[in-house]
């Protein structure tokens, strides 16, 4: 089966939950933040949630929307997971800075783990 420009794995090998996800590192993030679900570490999660930056034109879809107990005192925050930034994604990120309330989180896997290399904070 050939893999797309972005060396993504068959459609087969990203499913989880009954949906298959932009990427294997992106269904590994899932699987990470059911574990923090279910071990009550966050309250919940969203997966793509549709969000406009700005004018409707602007529609940027991230990975997932993390919503953490009250009782923590943290805002929500918006992952994306990433193996390569497109211009796009680069375009997405000046749009996030300037219209965004919350903060977007670039999330890369090394290894078996994940690691945030970009905050971008959002304009309460």
């Amino acid at each position: 089966m050939a893999r797309t420009k972005y060396k993504v794995s068959p459609a087969g090998e990203r499913q989880y939950l009954g949906r298959t996800f932009g990427s294997k590192a992106e269904m590994q993030y899932c699987q990470m933040l059911e574990t923090d679900v279910s071990m009550g570490e966050i309250r919940a999660y969203i997966c793509q949630p549709r969000l406009w930056l700005g004018v409707p034109e602007n529609v940027y879809i991230p990975d997932f929307l993390v919503i953490p107990w009250e009782k923590l005192g943290q805002a929500p925050w918006v992952v994306d997971v990433k193996g390569v930034e497109t211009a796009k994604f680069k375009r997405d990120k000046k749009l996030w800075k300037k219209y965004a309330a919350l903060d977007l989180h670039v999330v890369k896997k090394k290894g078996t783990r994940f690691v945030t290399t970009e905050v971008i904070h959002g304009t309460p």
